[in-house]
C-alpha cells in the first residue's frame, strides 16, 4: 500500500494546490499554466474478490473500506473475481452451509462491485499499477482450497497467473487482513519464482501495523 500512496501522492499534491486557487484569485500565468499542465493518470488498482461475505466470500466490509480508501487516494479501481462456483453457501444468520444453495464466486462479487465487475481471466499486471485481495473466507475457499487442504493448498489458477505476473513485474500485491493471508501464504513459500522484491510483497494489513509474508515463511 506504501507503493500505492506513492503512486497518488503527487496527484494529491497536485489538486490541492489547485484547489487551493479560487477561479477570482488566479493571474493570468496560474490560469495558463492550469491549461497547459498535462493530466497526471490515476494510481491503477485491479481488486479482487472471492464472493460476497464473510464466511464463504470476500468480507464485505473490508471491500468497502479499501475501496473507500483508494477513492480518497485518488485511485482508478477495477473489480475482478474468478468465474468459477463457490466452494458451498453460508446462511449468515446461522454460520452454517446452506446445503440447497449453490453461487457462483463473480456473480456474487458483482454484488459488491455494484455490477461493474469483470471476470478475473481478464485481469493483466501490464494494465495495473496494484493488486488487492480483501479478506473473507473466501480467499480460503473460492480463490484456494487452504480451508480443505490447509497448507498442502492449491490456488485458483486465474490467481495463481495474477500473482506471478504482479510479483514479476515488481508491483504491489496486497492482502487485507488474516483470512486471506493463510489462504496464500503456504503457497507463496513453495513457489521459488516468488521472492520479495521490495514492493512486490503480500502485506496484510492488521490496523495501523502491515506484515510482510516473506519474513515469516
Amino acid at each position: 500500500m506504501a507503493a500505492v500512496r506513492a503512486l497518488v501522492g503527487s496527484r494529491l499534491a497536485a489538486a490541492s494546490a489547485f484547489a487551493s486557487l479560487s477561479p477570482g484569485g488566479r493571474t493570468p500565468s496560474q490560469r495558463a499554466a492550469i491549461h497547459l499542465s498535462a493530466p497526471q493518470p490515476a494510481a491503477k488498482v485491479a481488486l479482487v474478490l472471492s464472493g460476497c461475505g464473510v464466511y464463504d466470500g470476500t468480507e464485505i466490509h473490508e471491500a468497502s473500506a479499501i475501496l473507500v480508501h483508494l477513492s480518497r487516494g485518488g485511485a482508478e479501481v477495477q473489480i475482478f473475481a474468478p468465474d468459477v462456483p463457490q466452494m458451498h453457501v453460508i446462511d449468515h444468520t446461522k454460520g452454517q452451509p446452506s446445503e440447497s444453495e449453490s453461487r457462483n464466486v463473480l456473480t456474487e462479487s458483482a454484488r459488491i462491485a455494484r455490477g461493474k465487475i469483470t471476470d478475473l481471466a481478464k485481469l493483466s499486471a501490464a494494465n495495473h499499477d496494484a493488486a488487492i485481495f480483501p479478506g473473507g473466507f473466501g480467499a480460503a475457499k473460492n480463490l484456494s482450497t487452504f480451508a480443505v487442504d490447509g497448507k498442502d493448498c492449491k490456488v485458483n489458477k486465474e490467481v495463481e497467473r495474477v500473482l506471478k505476473e504482479f510479483h514479476q513485474a515488481g508491483k504491489p500485491i496486497g492482502c487485507d487482513a488474516s483470512t486471506s493471508l493463510p489462504a496464500l501464504a503456504p503457497w507463496w513459500s513453495r513457489n521459488p519464482v516468488l521472492r520479495c522484491l521490495g514492493l512486490s510483497c503480500i502485506w496484510c494489513w492488521q490496523g495501523e501495523s502491515r506484515t510482510c509474508v516473506d519474513e515469516h515463511l
